[in-house]
């Protein structure tokens, strides 16, 4: 078995910008080390462990001066903007990532850096001014460690590892996604229920939230889909029954936030399902190669691990029935994350996913190879198929806009369910002197429009922003944040128009200091928003 943990240190940034990870940089001096007389009866406080050079990736190494942790909550009213707010920009930008609240104890210092707290950022943009807040998601797990002023849970989506105290108590982050949808920030975790947040406020309402009792499933997707039309929330849950298991949860949430169809179902294998596909007649589920690695998970490493003799399936089952239609097609070994589009034609099936043909995630044990940074890098895979041929098992494929490479695919958050014409890519970065992109594709046209920061700039996703009510696919702006490395991670949230994003901002907000790590956000116009 391959476990190849410490990996070249450009390599993993690399990933980690291509994920959203906006890190700081290093700082460039500091205080020396107290020196003097020392009280050998006082007690150490709280550390983080220092970093050992520049392949030291343990869980949180390097702590404040690394830029690897924030822990800090922040309220900034009336930002500094450069450039023209546009007039007709009003709503927020809620940003979310994985913050290590306390360091891991050292036989899991080794955890990955998506296992921290879930921090949640908030930029309310309205009449020309920008506010900034930002708040820990108080999670069970976070207040449990709060209390205890120390980690209570090992190893990431490892049940085995934590300490007995936290028994019964939910394991999730709250660190990858939020989604807005009957007037709560739903903050997202794959492994676990939502926690309910205040959208203007950021307080934690609920930190089990079970839409009123009505959710079967243990777990609850970190990227849920909402219908184009009707407005319901479609999500799932996989290991639905509990660790390790094959079962799927698929249901549909209506307007008010009660459970109205749900279904259940039985994946080929038990691995990692991230993101998945919703038309307006089909629910499309990818089933990729990251698998639930239960001899891992009981020595102690990780929830997944890569295994490459292992096929794809597509799976597609009708909407609202239950599930018994469900038919499986069957691809190459690939690895898919995030949904760009889809939709149906008929009886015609079209997915949109970035991907590459092996493991994107470095971080995770590889159990036949090494990682290969170049088969993981990144491209957009079209995956379609034909139900209508009854006797065709495989999925049809392409690797669409050779040359292009990136990650964390996305569209416009209102064509969820229908056929959708642009789509957006975060493109790599590889360390603090290189660059990452923003693109825009034009699906119908198939050109390729790109923001280019500069060097020493990371740019984490980004989000669209409709111009206004009712405006047409794709016309508003582009809002995201950049982290500039020269300046110790120092942010700025850029906003672009998405009629010319190579032009680059047409206004910056900014901050005075980095801001937490992000690996989704979600945008939500001002006439959907609680009154103040």
């Amino acid at each position: 078995m391959a476990h190849d943990r410490y990996i070249d240190r450009r390599t993993f940034v690399g990933a980690l910008a291509a994920s959203g990870w906006a890190m700081g940089g290093s700082a460039a001096g500091g205080l020396a080390p107290a020196t003097g007389t020392t009280n050998t009866k006082g007690k150490a406080g709280m550390k983080f462990p220092a970093r050992k050079g520049p392949m030291d990736m343990r869980f949180g190494a390097g702590g404040s001066i690394a830029g690897t942790v924030y822990r800090s909550e922040s309220d900034l009213y009336d930002c500094e903007v450069e450039g023209n707010l546009p007039a007709d920009l009003d709503g927020a930008f809620y940003r979310v990532g994985p913050d290590p609240q306390y360091p891991k104890p050292e036989k899991y210092a080794n955890d990955i850096p998506f296992d921290g707290e879930g921090h949640l950022c908030l930029f309310r943009i309205k009449d020309g001014h920008v506010d900034f807040r930002s708040r820990w998601v108080r999670t069970q797990r976070w207040k449990a460690q709060h209390a205890a002023r120390r980690s209570l849970f090992g190893m990431y989506r490892n049940p085995f590892t934590d300490d007995p105290s936290v028994k019964g108590l939910s394991r999730g982050t709250a660190n990858t996604q939020i989604f807005y949808h009957h007037g709560r920030i739903l903050a997202l975790k794959e492994d676990s229920p939502p926690v309910a947040v205040h959208p203007l406020t950021l307080e934690t309402l609920d930190d089990v939230y079970t839409f009123g009792g009505t959710l079967q499933s243990q777990p609850f997707t970190a990227h849920p889909k909402i219908d184009s039309e009707t407005g319901e929330l479609i999500a799932f849950g996989y290991e639905a029954r509990g660790l390790a298991t094959d079962d799927v949860n698929v249901f549909s949430v209506d307007k008010s936030g009660r459970t109205n169809w749900s279904a259940w179902i039985k994946v080929p294998y038990a691995g990692m399902l991230h993101d998945f596909g919703v038309t307006q007649k089909h629910i499309l589920f990818y089933v990729q190669p990251m698998t639930t690695n239960m001899d891992i998970i009981r020595a102690g490493g990780p929830h997944f691990a890569w295994d490459s003799t292992l096929p794809t399936w597509l799976g597609v089952m009708r909407r609202g029935g239950d599930g018994k239609d469900l038919r499986w097609y069957k691809g190459p070994g690939f690895m898919a994350t995030h949904t760009m589009g889809n939709w149906s034609e008929g009886e015609k099936i079209y997915l949109d996913m970035d991907g590459d043909v092996s493991n994107q995630f470095p971080f995770f044990p590889q159990l036949h190879e090494k990682y290969d940074p170049v088969k993981g890098a990144g491209r957009v895979l079209r995956v379609r198929v034909d139900l209508a041929r009854d006797k065709v098992h495989e999925y049809d494929y392409e690797w669409a806009y050779p040359g292009l490479q990136g990650a964390l695919a996305r569209q416009d958050d209102r064509y969820h369910t229908v056929p959708y014409r642009y789509g957006f890519l975060n493109g790599l970065a590889f360390g603090p002197d290189s660059t990452s992109k923003w693109h825009m594709i034009d699906h119908q046209t198939g050109k390729v429009r790109s923001y280019d920061p500069g060097p020493g700039v990371a740019l984490s996703e980004l989000c669209f922003a409709p111009r206004r009510k009712g405006a047409a696919e794709a016309d508003g702006y582009i809002v995201g944040v950049a982290s500039n490395q020269r300046e110790n991670g120092r942010a700025d949230l850029l906003i672009l128009d998405t009629q010319d994003i190579s032009a680059g901002p047409i206004a910056i907000v900014r901050l005075p200091y980095r801001v937490p790590a992000q690996v989704h956000g979600f945008w939500v116009p001002g006439h959907e928003l609680p009154a103040a």
